[in-house]
């Protein structure tokens, strides 16, 4: 063998022993750190050990061999051929590990994907269900050394993983779907907000005998149903929440649609503008009221008030004279609030269930004290 040749050989025999020992601890490491698939260690504790040992060998068996840098020394070679295919363990070893770190890396994706997905789902979903047979069922099988080295296992599981993942795009989608608003929805959502009604409400609202609570919590209500319509099956492929509204099914139950929530509150809104209108007319035509509107108010004020009486509708345009003329005549009124709270502390206080009768003196009680050293005849209970 020429110099130069015999040179060479060495040099790729150093290069090769360089690179094994660098992938021997490379893979030394990932045993200490572990293998974990859907939470789940892919090596016994004796595989770990039995493993570590092999590698340990090799490394010390390619270490040795770092000292023969030259063709002389190469011709004292100290090992014979069964000492160097003795090896052969340790090198199927590291095969072993790399892959497994490839299978946790084709795998782990998709599991922690479905994981995500199992995480946002309300509890009790059947999709929980499936995703829990076919995750014991991979589990079974990726750590039995036997199973997972088969040659159709990967394969196979990817097709499994995807066909549950398929299965959440159309549960998500389609629950997504209820809880938000679509495009039309969002339209007739933006029409309600700045519809006539509300406009009519929030300025009666300004009157402190309405209950502006009531307004409050349905503005609310309103405000929080969410719209979005452009999620995509191609969005969902890479995150299981949805990347424009980020709705959590878990955490946003709802017995009704999106759709169906605007519907009733649109029609919550002509019947809270009738029972706002008729409690106006009721404290106008109050006799206490009527004699303050015909003693007090000024002649342009007596006849707003008095036209609202005679039509029992509220003026197409609630102007300022409108809203200054109601308040006026209502002056004298005494609002008394009660938290809806408070009351039912009330109503409870001694115990539950009770009688009709206990039940009635405890409401007459709790009113008695919330009345006290007040007219009557001028009082109005508000609830909030």
């Amino acid at each position: 063998m020429g110099g130069e040749k015999a040179d060479g050989v060495v040099t790729k025999i150093q290069t090769t022993v360089l690179r094994l020992i660098e992938r021997i601890v490379f893979a030394q490491q990932t045993l200490k750190a572990g293998l974990f698939f859907w939470g789940r260690s892919l090596l016994a504790e004796d595989e770990v050990r039995k493993l570590s040992a092999k590698l340990d060998e090799t490394k010390t068996f390619l270490e040795s061999l770092q000292a023969y840098t030259t063709t002389g020394r190469l011709k004292n070679f100290r090992y014979d051929a069964s000492e160097v295919t003795g090896h052969r363990d340790g090198l199927a070893s590291l095969a072993e590990i790399k892959s497994l770190e490839e299978l946790v890396v084709d795998l782990g994706t998709m599991a922690a994907y479905l994981s995500t997905a199992e995480a946002i789902l309300p509890t009790g979903h059947d999709w929980i269900d499936k995703m829990k047979t076919v995750k014991d069922d991979t589990l079974a099988r990726i750590v039995d050394p036997e199973k997972r080295n088969a040659g159709t296992f990967r394969q196979q599981t990817q097709r499994k993983l995807g066909d549950l993942k398929k299965a959440f795009l159309a549960a998500y989608l389609s629950m997504h779907a209820k809880a938000r608003l679509g495009v039309k929805e969002d339209k007739r959502k933006a029409r309600l907000m700045s519809d006539e009604r509300l406009k009519d409400l929030q300025k009666l609202s300004t009157i402190d005998l309405m209950p502006r609570q009531h307004l409050l919590e349905f503005q609310n209500r309103l405000g929080e149903v969410k719209s979005c319509f452009a999620l995509t099956e191609q969005d969902l492929d890479a995150t299981p929440v949805c990347p424009h509204c980020n709705f959590r099914p878990g955490t946003e139950q709802a017995a009704v649609t999106a759709a169906s929530v605007i519907e009733d509150l649109d029609s919550e809104l002509d019947k809270m503008a009738e029972s706002w209108t008729q409690t106006l007319l009721t404290n106008l035509e109050d006799p206490t009221t009527k004699e303050r509107i015909r003693k007090v108010l000024t002649p342009h004020q007596r006849k707003i008030v008095e036209a609202f009486l005679e039509s029992r509708t509220l003026p197409d345009k609630i102007d300022q004279d409108f809203l200054n003329a109601v308040k006026e005549a209502l002056t004298d009124l005494t609002l008394v609030p009660v938290k809806i709270t408070d009351l039912r502390d009330a109503l409870l206080s001694g115990g539950s269930p009770t009688t009709p009768a206990e039940m009635k003196k405890r409401f007459e009680e709790y009113l008695d004290g919330v009345i006290k050293g007040k007219e009557s005849g001028k009082i109005r209970i508000i609830l909030e």
